[in-house]
């Protein structure tokens, strides 16, 4: 009777979990192989608008990031995607930096003169409020038109204003650009 008891109490209830454990993970993998392609597919259409957001005048891009890779001199930024502008307008480079909430994604566009069109932070955990005010497009602004900046440290360069209370992300945002102009003069 003892062992009946035993059974019912503790093996019979961790034999019902495992099985729920293996079908719920069954499904879920059923799940993730019809819907893995899907979110790639809308994954790598939005970063194409973002592109063609960044670079205008741009029709389509071919992947060209063989040539990525130039990295921060302090190596907290570096280049992991580069893809040119079909009708040769320019390059859209996709640059991760290490910012306050960790590692931050950005795109950056460079136009056939050498100039940033356009930039966008696509990821990033950084603390809403203080935190992404670095990230506004109205902030981000300020980098479209320049070709070269003086220095890695947004701090040091010269007429750029930064947010104060904020400098971790300002500098990985600033870094990032750096890098990516950086990679557009080295040979696309």
């Amino acid at each position: 009777m003892a062992e009946q008891s035993t059974y019912k109490e503790y093996i019979y209830p961790v034999i019902i979990l495992a099985v729920i454990c293996a079908v719920t993970t069954a499904l879920l993998a059923v799940t993730n192989f019809f819907s893995k392609p899907v979110i790639d597919r809308n994954l790598a259409e939005s970063a194409r608008q973002t592109r063609l957001e960044l670079l205008p005048g741009a029709d389509d891009f071919q992947d060209d990031t063989s040539n990525a890779g130039t990295l921060a001199s302090n190596e907290k930024a570096r280049v992991t995607e580069v893809f040119a502008a079909s009708n040769g307008s320019g390059y859209v480079y996709t640059v991760k930096s290490k910012s306050f909430g960790g590692e931050m994604t950005m795109m950056v566009g460079i136009g056939k003169d050498g100039a940033v069109t356009g930039v966008k932070v696509t990821e990033h955990a950084d603390t809403p409020g203080v935190g992404t005010k670095d990230h506004d497009p109205s902030y981000l602004a300020q980098y479209v038109g320049k070709s070269i900046l003086e220095s890695e440290n947004v701090k040091k360069e010269p007429d750029f204003d930064f947010i104060t209370g904020a400098s971790v992300t300002g500098t990985a945002v600033h870094e990032g650009v750096y890098a990516a102009l950086e990679q557009y003069r080295e040979g696309r």
